[in-house]
């Protein structure tokens, strides 16, 4: 048989079907794309927005610095989605303010400023990071530390070591709930988080002038109950921040253990130093770890939902609930107090499984505080879903609400290099995220998130400075007391 020619009627029949066919898959891919791929992108897109590029040129003075700087952080309000046009203006009205003064703005000035116009957007995620005295900003020699009956004395420099243990009762003539107050517009979310970052502002006489709560930066002075029961009005010099400024949040809870106290060196003295230190601040530098306070009663405590090694969170969680799994374990408690948050994907499964482990009348005790944050609250909130009504919330609020936008990312403002927090995705722990919300909801969490209801302490308990100082843990107490007398009151 002759071969068929490419202009015989075969080939071009030939030809046209494959014609055709390029015509449809191509026709098919972008069907596709319109129907699939082009809406996950614009569902997409406002998560995984990065901040944008200011691209000034190099400064020449302050006033410039300072002006490029605002410049840059006014960009904000068009990656961070947890501005509402109403703190979106306030927002911009504030940066007009600021610049009108940026050549009287030095560091602490233009740190606090930024961070009171940040803190209008009202969300715990939304901050200038980093406003710690000792790190990039002078601090006294003083480290302060909250519990039920005030703010305290923790540690100290060995020159002022008759300090610890004192009451704070007033800085700069304030008292220590008028400075709460004052300090309250700096930072973004529920007052109770606010609180939680006073100390941090309280050892910096720099960060307190730029706030107008002190006369000068090189130190302030505090009014103090003393042990013996003396009140003394101390005045502190501060020294310079010998730590690089940071860039992600620091937690002054972490500070009640000597163990974690990182800024401290052989000139310090701490209010536990050699005293043997409850379990719950034994080990505040671990990822996570748990022992066995009763035969049949597991506790476990995550400070931190990140990776380490040698291994990773969630297979050394897995480890626990199935180490716990061969024991007759009839009730468990997760510590979460310490915990600043992470990625909460590392703890899904373990909030999952532990509760399947317990039997019908068993317990689940979660511990919380103001310190407890982000992918903490995430946490707290699968093992109450999870647990139903076996699982019994102790201690204090959360530091932030169950409704808040996270995710998203940092910035650094080009010229004085203070970080700022931008969020991109709404999470819904209480009620769970709708398909309505699929453009404003972080996608995982139409994997991962519960309608867990509210996540308020069942029982509330917090430490006394007494309390702290010989040891006792009251929500551990009050564990105890349920799982004996069946209740805490």
């Amino acid at each position: 048989m002759a071969p068929i020619g490419k202009d015989s009627p075969a080939a071009k029949g030939k030809g046209l079907w494959r014609r055709r066919g390029v015509r449809f898959v191509a026709i098919a891919l972008t069907a596709l794309l319109i129907v699939v791929v082009l809406p996950f992108a614009v569902v997409l897109y406002p998560t995984l927005k990065a901040y944008p590029e200011t691209g000034l040129p190099a400064a020449t003075s302050q006033l410039e610095q300072n002006r490029q700087d605002i410049a840059h952080l006014r960009r904000l309000i068009e990656v961070d989605r947890s501005f509402t046009p109403a703190s979106k203006a306030a927002f911009t009205h504030a940066l007009d303010s600021l610049e009108q003064r940026a050549g009287d703005l030095d560091h602490p000035g233009l740190a606090m400023a930024a961070a009171k116009a940040v803190a209008l957007a009202d969300n715990g995620h939304t901050n200038v990071v980093g406003l710690v005295g000792g790190y990039g900003f002078g601090a006294v020699p003083i480290r302060l530390g909250w519990f039920a009956d005030g703010l305290f004395v923790i540690a100290a420099a060995s020159d002022q070591s008759r300090l610890l243990g004192g009451k704070i009762l007033e800085v700069n003539g304030r008292t220590t709930d008028a400075l709460v107050e004052a300090l309250r517009p700096h930072v973004g979310g529920p007052t109770n988080l606010a609180r939680e970052f006073v100390p941090n502002f309280t050892i910096s006489p720099e960060l307190l002038l730029a706030a107008d709560l002190a006369d000068s930066a090189e130190g302030s002075t505090y009014r103090i109950r003393l042990l013996d029961g003396r009140v003394e009005d101390v005045a502190l010099v501060a020294n310079p921040g010998v730590h690089e400024p940071l860039t992600g949040n620091l937690w002054p809870r972490r500070d009640l253990s000597p163990v974690s106290q990182a800024d401290r060196g052989d000139g310090w003295r701490h209010m536990l130093d050699g005293v043997t230190l409850p379990p719950y601040l034994k080990q505040l530098d671990a990822n996570s770890w748990h022992e066995y306070p009763l035969p049949d009663l597991l506790y476990v405590q995550i400070n931190r939902i990140r990776d380490d090694t040698p291994e990773g969170l969630s297979r050394s969680l897995a480890k626990i609930v199935d180490e716990a799994e061969q024991k007759p374990i009839r009730n468990a408690v997760v510590d979460l107090r310490f915990n600043s948050g992470g990625n909460y994907e590392l703890t899904a499964e373990f909030s999952r499984r532990l509760p399947e482990i317990l039997p019908p009348a068993g317990r689940l005790f979660v511990l919380t505080s103001a310190n407890t944050f982000s992918a903490a609250i995430s946490t707290a909130a699968r093992l109450k879903y999870f647990g139903g009504t076996q699982t019994i919330l102790i201690g204090e609020p959360m530091g932030d609400r169950l409704q808040f936008w996270g995710e998203g990312g940092r910035t650094v403002l080009p010229n004085s290099q203070i970080t700022i927090r931008y969020t991109t995705a709404y999470h819904d722990w209480e009620h769970g995220c709708s398909l309505s919300q699929l453009r404003t909801c972080f996608l995982l969490n139409y994997f991962y998130d519960v309608p867990a209801g509210s996540l308020e302490p069942a029982i509330l308990r917090s430490a006394t400075f007494a309390d702290y100082a010989t040891g006792k843990d009251p929500a551990m107490s009050a564990v105890m007391q349920v799982l004996m007398v069946g209740n805490a009151d």
